[in-house]
């Protein structure tokens, strides 16, 4: 039988930011600090992109007449609070002299209250006490702060969740995307009778009870003829659409372009800008890639990619006087002096990896932690959390817990961390003894050439 007869809308098409946003809220809303199970960011649990934050803003704060005066730093989307904590420990170790750090609070802003109850007990925030502070609040509703009395802003991986439309070319006309919401009730195994009004509704309580649902939905999709004429930056987004090609989906990122707007209203004019970190396309060469992907799924949550070259026009025209792009990537190594990659890049060149049952991946994860683990050595302690994947073999699974019992409580903090080449080269030997091959993983410290790339964008 057809599994699409079993599909039921649970709502009608609406332009793809009407959508994006309303399953968000029910995600932040119904999940808490459990997002964190369903995807890791750079700064989930490594130390290195924070670190390379803090000596950027070390550096220029010492560059200033009065750099002994307060500071205050706000960060967006704070995440499980590892970003503050290593960037507030880092800025102590470097300020020897302590010019800066004393004089310098933390506001971490989010509009999730359980998201922050969880920063709150961030054991790496916790060894700055007074030096930083939790808000509850929405993005698009920063005016609770006087204009200009931030020295400087950060945010990571939240332009990808904000509000974003689609925009398609076709003949010379401009189409926007449309998408609807469907479950199969068969297959997810809820009574849609009790899901589909509190869905509708953004009725949490009633949907705490269903904390999977937005795993089970499925997009339908469809592209509607649009008139930009009334659309923010008009102008600058014309000019952007002039140079994509036919038939390609563009995520218009208008969430993120309501960010530089209240960064440009927050900021002190001497302030040290405005530094945000997410993934997306690059440039105009990315964007008019016609196999990249546009959006993400991750446990029900529903991103965009960040189109970073309009992102860089709008934020000119906002009144941005400078504006710099850096792969992620290359930020982190140079201030390491050295080239990183992550983790995850690395396996993935490993040759059995993409025919490997997740078990037998999740070992040779864990192998390969332990062998990076003999040159790698971080500044924090903080023992990995593994856990076997659910149906995984008695053999694999006791295979597992050993491997774990064997990770360095100074090692590589998370999967999704950064290595250096440095760090690569002194196991290289044990690495090849695993089944890696140099001439696979060595390129990619080079700087990658996919389509979709982690980027630093500091505008000042």
């Amino acid at each position: 039988m057809n599994s699409e007869a079993h599909l039921l809308p649970l709502g009608d098409f609406k332009p793809s930011d009407e959508w994006q946003t309303h399953v968000n809220e029910i995600f932040y809303g119904i999940q808490g600090p459990s997002i964190h199970d369903h995807f890791q960011t750079y700064v989930s649990q490594d130390h290195r992109l924070a670190h390379a934050l803090a000596e950027d803003y070390f550096e220029k704060v010492l560059k200033q007449a009065d750099c002994n005066r307060s500071r205050f730093i706000m960060e967006w989307g704070v995440g499980n609070g590892n970003l503050a904590g290593c960037f507030l420990s880092h800025l102590k170790s470097i300020d020897t002299d302590q010019q800066v750090y004393p004089n310098t609070r933390y506001i971490l802003c989010d509009f999730s209250m359980e998201i922050l109850k969880g920063v709150r007990k961030n054991s790496r925030l916790k060894n700055h006490p007074g030096k930083f502070f939790t808000i509850q609040i929405d993005a698009n509703h920063m005016d609770c702060f006087r204009k200009q009395t931030i020295n400087k802003i950060i945010s990571n991986e939240i332009w990808d969740d904000l509000s974003t439309k689609v925009l398609l070319k076709r003949d010379g006309s401009i189409y926007e995307e449309y998408i609807q919401p469907l479950i199969d009730p068969v297959a997810s195994g809820i009574n849609t009778d009790d899901v589909i009004k509190p869905f509708k509704e953004k009725h949490l309580g009633s949907l705490k009870d269903y904390p999977h649902i937005l795993q089970f939905i499925i997009w339908e999709r469809t592209y509607q003829r649009v008139v930009i004429d009334d659309w923010p930056q008009v102008d600058v987004l014309q000019a952007h659409i002039d140079l994509l090609g036919d038939e390609i989906p563009v995520p218009v990122n208008i969430g993120a372009l309501a960010t530089l707007k209240h960064a440009r209203y927050l900021l002190r004019q001497d302030g040290l800008g405005y530094t945000g970190m997410d993934y997306g396309m690059y440039s105009m060469r990315e964007l008019n890639f016609s196999e990249r992907p546009y959006f993400n799924i991750y446990g029900g949550q529903y991103t965009f990619m960040v189109n970073f070259e309009l992102l860089n026009h709008w934020a000119h025209a906002e009144g941005f006087s400078s504006v710099e792009k850096e792969l992620q990537h290359s930020y982190v190594g140079r201030h390491l002096q050295d080239r990183v990659i992550s983790l995850v890049e690395l396996v993935q060149t490993h040759r059995d990896a993409p025919n490997m049952p997740s078990w037998d991946r999740d070992i040779l994860m864990l192998k390969t932690l332990n062998t990076l683990n003999k040159a790698y050595k971080s500044h924090y302690e903080s023992k990995m959390k593994y856990k076997a994947m659910e149906g995984a073999p008695s053999h694999q699974q006791k295979q597992i817990n050993e491997l774990v019992g064997k990770l360095s409580i100074n090692g590589v903090p998370d999967t999704v961390a950064y290595v250096t080449e440095n760090e690569v080269i002194q196991v290289s030997a044990d690495l090849a003894r695993l089944g890696y091959d140099e001439q696979l993983y060595a390129p990619l410290f080079q700087g990658s050439t996919e389509p979709i790339s982690f980027v630093v964008m500091n505008l000042s």
